[in-house]
């Protein structure tokens, strides 16, 4: 593969993480949240079987000091709460609140329109091909990851 499809490929992705942004620009400012608060909120909707600030930090890549101070965050202001094992209370799950989950809710409606907008005029059969080039390519960056 040439140098130059590889660099077209990152422009393209940053362009993409340049518009996702903004398509969730509303909701931050509706409710005064930070980017990392809203994508905590985010993940936690998205994602219920990885309900740990770890699973954020290993899943999202979003720094552990930012999750932190996310997490800190959004309990103080009541839209998510920690329950701590019993066995382990070390161990804590992040569950969302009502108000939470109303928010990522819009959120999600938020993501929704930009996915919407990326792959209109995609067919299904170009989108599952994507999907396996880029579960290829996923699997090579864990390989990556593992030799680090």
């Amino acid at each position: 593969m040439k140098a130059t499809s590889i660099a077209v490929f990152f422009d393209i992705l940053g362009k993409a993480q340049k518009q996702y942004s903004k398509h969730l620009e509303p909701v931050c400012k509706k409710w005064e949240l930070t980017r990392n608060e809203l994508d905590v909120l985010l993940f936690l909707h998205n994602n219920p079987q990885f309900d740990r600030a770890a699973d954020i930090v290993d899943r999202r890549g979003i720094a552990k000091s930012h999750v932190s101070l996310s997490v800190k965050g959004l309990e103080d202001r009541g839209l998510l709460v920690r329950r701590f094992e019993p066995a382990d209370r070390r161990t804590a799950h992040l569950e969302l609140t009502e108000q939470g989950r109303a928010i990522a809710g819009e959120g999600c409606a938020a993501q929704q329109r930009f996915f919407s907008a990326l792959y209109a005029g995609v067919t299904e059969a170009e989108f599952a091909l994507w999907r396996g080039i880029t579960q290829k390519v996923c699997g090579n960056l864990e390989n990556l990851e593992k030799t680090e």
